[in-house]
């Protein structure tokens, strides 16, 4: 019988997400970041300039991506998706939970908020060039700062729970050894 590896803290090896699992919640991460720091700098640049222009419209087609990934993420753990089932023992592990629901639900808002932010003014949504028409007229521009500034702040509280979220993986990892973030990294090569 073979003997299995057992991590330095002498627990049990962490069991890993599955790989669509994996691709779709570092994928997710990746889209966030550049969104935020899309959004957070473009501001920088004069109005009108290529590289402001660039931003924006960047910001724009990576949110249809995101949008898009968001949405496979929500099918997937609808479906099932080969997720991991864990059972909520302590208070920790509820809070683990609640902050997992709210990523979802903040994500899914700031990227409802970014599509009405756009079609508020009665304008498409361009993504990769292709338009995806509003189903609205122009709200007016009360509408549309409201629309702004709870995009604006949204993101910032994303990031913030996301940070913390990040922040609670690597504790576990530097503090705990108990595999919690192992769960989402890929396996490490054998040498030889």
């Amino acid at each position: 019988m073979p003997v299995s590896p057992v991590p330095p803290s002498g627990g049990p090896l962490p069991v890993r997400y599955s790989v669509e699992t994996r691709w779709l919640h570092w994928l997710t991460a990746v889209m966030v970041l550049v969104q935020f720091a899309f959004g957070e700098t473009w501001g920088f640049m004069p109005r009108g300039t290529v590289v402001r222009v660039g931003m924006i419209m960047t910001h724009t087609s990576v949110g249809v991506l995101l949008a898009a990934t968001f949405l496979t993420r929500i099918v997937w753990a609808v479906t099932g998706g080969r997720a991991i089932r864990f059972p909520v023992r302590t208070p920790l592990d509820h809070v683990a939970r609640m902050v997992h629901w709210l990523l979802y639900v903040m994500l899914g808002a700031e990227i409802v908020l970014g599509y009405m932010l756009r079609w508020s003014r009665g304008r498409p949504v361009v993504a990769f060039g292709v338009p995806i028409n509003s189903p609205f007229a122009d709200m007016g521009v009360g509408v549309q700062r409201v629309f702004g500034e709870c995009h604006h702040w949204l993101a910032w509280g994303l990031i913030v729970v996301a940070a913390f979220h990040a922040m609670a993986a690597i504790y576990h990892a530097v503090i705990c050894h108990d595999g919690v973030l192992q769960r989402m990294m890929p396996p490490r090569r054998q040498a030889g």
